[in-house]
């Protein structure tokens, strides 16, 4: 009995109908996975806010952004200092000791036995030297699926020092990086030395930001020893630390360096995209408020309004955009 086959033209029509439903399929899986992206970072914000709020009720107030001791030694708060000065930044709340904000927080998000193997007594670097360092750990909280971070979330200083990322920063207000002609603030949630308790945050906890999203990739701003892709490093403390875990509503979301700009740019564009908050979503970013939410809050939101969800106690009347 004869065997019945394809013609050649069957085959191509048969090829092309399924080259066809790829086409149509493929679009569909990437929304899926940018959905699910989406929910795992709101659920990363959500523990995050759970866990300041548990860290208040044990301490009476949030974790600092920073700890610092004021003295002359290496990255310390130096009592010359003008932010000391003119009541910017004050004496930490716990003496003697260099920690950052997601140090502090970690035994409420089930990270205490780490806690326990690190260093608080040293500047920055007696965490994360080397890449077996408890500091080099990638804690999974941290990272939002959608940013593009280092091979490995993990960033390398020096050959030597190795950093777990965070793709996450807590609010510090409307200006928290550089301290350029006197304009650092500390009126967001999160800064160098706070203290800040819900008392406090008398904009009401519903209309004010504690965390926030940054995004590790910006096309002009790919090269240079530093970079906004190696930013980030939630086991270290000094005083420029604040480029690695505080945000602030200096620049809207999802600034990045303008065009036209050498590669690496200038101060006067990283400075700005440092304390960017931004996000790998497609139009906005995560941000976790004070009262435990999360909200999704688009990049066309102006500037004013970022702000004002960004002070504490601003007394600005505004409403949370976004879902």
């Amino acid at each position: 009995m004869k065997r019945k086959a394809f013609t050649l033209i069957e085959l191509l029509v048969v090829i092309a109908i399924i080259a066809i439903l790829i086409g149509l399929l493929l679009p569909a899986v990437q929304k899926v996975r940018a959905a699910a992206a989406r929910i795992q970072c709101e659920n990363n914000l959500k523990q995050l806010g759970l866990a300041a709020h548990n860290y208040h009720d044990t301490y009476g107030r949030l974790p600092p952004g920073i700890n610092l001791p004021v003295s002359n030694q290496s990255g310390a708060l130096f009592p010359s200092d003008w932010e000391l000065s003119q009541g910017i930044y004050s004496y930490p709340p716990v003496p003697g000791q260099f920690f950052s904000l997601f140090e502090a927080l970690l035994p409420f998000f089930e990270q205490d036995n780490l806690q326990k193997n690190l260093n608080f007594s040293q500047r920055e670097y007696i965490n994360c030297n080397g890449p077996n360092s408890y500091g080099a750990q990638v804690i999974k909280i941290l990272i939002c699926p959608s940013d593009m971070m280092p091979q490995g979330n993990v960033t390398v200083y020096q050959n030597q020092y190795y950093f777990g990322m965070n793709s996450y920063g807590g609010n510090g207000g409307t200006y928290a990086y550089y301290y350029d002609f006197g304009k650092l603030k500390s009126d967001g949630i999160f800064f160098i030395n706070s203290t800040i308790n819900i008392q406090q945050i008398t904009d009401g906890t519903a209309n004010t930001v504690m965390f926030g999203e940054r995004y590790h990739y910006d096309k002009g701003w790919t090269s240079g020893s530093t970079n906004i892709g190696n930013l980030g490093g939630w086991a270290w403390a000094n005083f420029n630390a604040t480029e690695d875990y505080i945000l602030s509503a200096r620049v809207p979301i999802n600034y990045t360096i303008p065009a036209g700009q050498p590669n690496p740019p200038s101060f006067t564009y990283t400075d700005p995209r440092i304390c960017a908050f931004g996000s790998g979503h497609t139009g906005g970013a995560n941000f976790g408020l004070c009262d435990g939410s999360v909200r999704f809050i688009p990049d066309s939101t102006d500037l004013a309004t970022l702000q004002a969800l960004c002070t504490r106690n601003g007394g600005e009347p505004v409403t949370v955009p976004g879902n």
